[in-house]
C-alpha cells in the first residue's frame, strides 16, 4: 500500500494537531511556577520516547503508518519545547508582581507573591545579586496595596510607596514587566 502526497500531507497535518492538542492540554493543566525549568527536561523526551514506542508498535502492526510517528518524534519534541516555555511564561507571570525605585546608588525591589499574600523587599547596589531584608504580608484595599510586617506598615497607591523607612514623602515606583 502507498500513500499518495495528499495523504501524506493530510495525515501529518492530522498528527501535528493532535500533538498539540494533547501536549497543550498537558502543559496547561501543569503546575508550571517558579522553578519549574527542569521540566522541559523531562517532558521532552518523554514525548520522544512515546512517539518512539507508537511507532514501533504500528511498525508491527501496520508498517506504513510506523513513519509517522518516527517522524513526528521531533515534530511532538519541538512542539513540546515551545508549548511548554509559552505556559511557563504565562504561569510565571501570575505568580507574582514587582515594583522598584531607587534611592541614591541602591536599588530596591518590592515583590508580591500572589498566591501566598506575602511580600518581600530586596536591595541592589551592584549589577548581580541582592539581598532580602523585609518579608510580611499583604492586602489589596480597593486601589491601595498594604504591606505589612513586624517593623514597618507601608502602602503603595497610584505608583508612590508610602512610609518606606518611615519617610513622610512617598516615593515614586516604577511596574517590573
Amino acid at each position: 500500500m502507498s500513500f499518495s502526497s495528499t495523504k501524506i500531507l493530510k495525515g501529518s497535518i492530522i498528527l501535528v494537531v493532535i500533538d498539540i492538542l494533547i501536549i497543550w492540554l498537558w502543559a496547561a493543566t501543569s503546575d508550571l511556577g517558579p522553578g519549574s525549568a527542569m521540566v522541559i527536561f523531562i517532558v521532552i523526551p518523554f514525548a520522544f520516547i512515546c512517539n518512539l514506542l507508537i511507532g514501533l508498535v504500528i511498525f508491527f502492526t501496520k508498517r506504513i503508518y510506523s513513519y509517522f510517528f518516527f517522524i513526528n518524534c521531533i515534530v511532538a519534541s519541538v512542539i513540546t519545547y515551545w508549548i511548554f516555555s509559552l505556559e511557563m511564561k504565562n504561569q510565571y507571570k501570575g505568580h507574582f508582581e514587582n515594583w522598584s525605585f531607587n534611592l541614591q546608588d541602591t536599588t530596591f525591589r518590592i515583590t508580591k507573591w500572589n498566591k501566598s499574600n506575602e511580600f518581600s523587599l530586596s536591595y541592589k547596589q551592584d549589577i548581580g545579586s541582592s539581598t532580602s531584608f523585609l518579608d510580611g504580608k499583604c492586602e489589596q484595599k480597593n486601589d491601595t496595596l498594604l504591606l505589612t510586617s513586624d517593623s514597618i506598615r507601608m502602602y503603595i497607591h497610584d505608583n508612590k510607596l508610602y512610609n518606606f523607612r518611615k519617610s513622610k514623602k512617598p516615593i515614586t515606583i516604577k511596574i517590573d514587566k
